[in-house]
């Protein structure tokens, strides 16, 4: 198995996926996002050694750090160095979360997926 880095045009879902190859990569990520079959590019980034238990898919915290990641910022965006490259996860989903937070807490729900406050600037 190898990791790959997993991109589109858009750049909202972009995430690591750990496959077999880089056509399985691309179609993982395509179904598991729901963007169309020649919407996404696959990077392979490492192979993962063969002593290591993975399953095709998004790469838990531990399997990454498990192939030398080093975790910059983690949550629903997860910021990684893999080989003094940095690599940024899920930002579309911190930003829904973050804006649906803004709108609970603006009719008093306060914030019901506990992200931070956006700071004033």
């Amino acid at each position: 198995m190898k990791l790959y880095w997993v991109t589109t045009e858009d750049h909202d879902e972009d995430w690591f996926i750990v496959a077999s190859s880089q056509k399985e990569a691309v179609r993982l990520h395509e179904k598991m996002e729901g963007y169309d079959p020649g919407d996404a590019t696959a990077e392979e980034i490492l192979e993962i050694p063969e002593t290591m238990d993975v399953e095709a898919g998004w790469p838990s915290n531990e399997i990454l750090s498990a192939v030398g990641a080093r975790f910059l910022l983690t949550g629903l965006a997860r910021v990684v160095e893999i080989g003094g490259r940095k690599f940024c996860e899920g930002i579309m989903e911190e930003t829904i979360r973050t804006l649906n937070d803004d709108m609970f807490e603006l009719i008093g729900q306060g914030r019901v997926n506990k992200t931070r406050k956006p700071s004033a600037q």
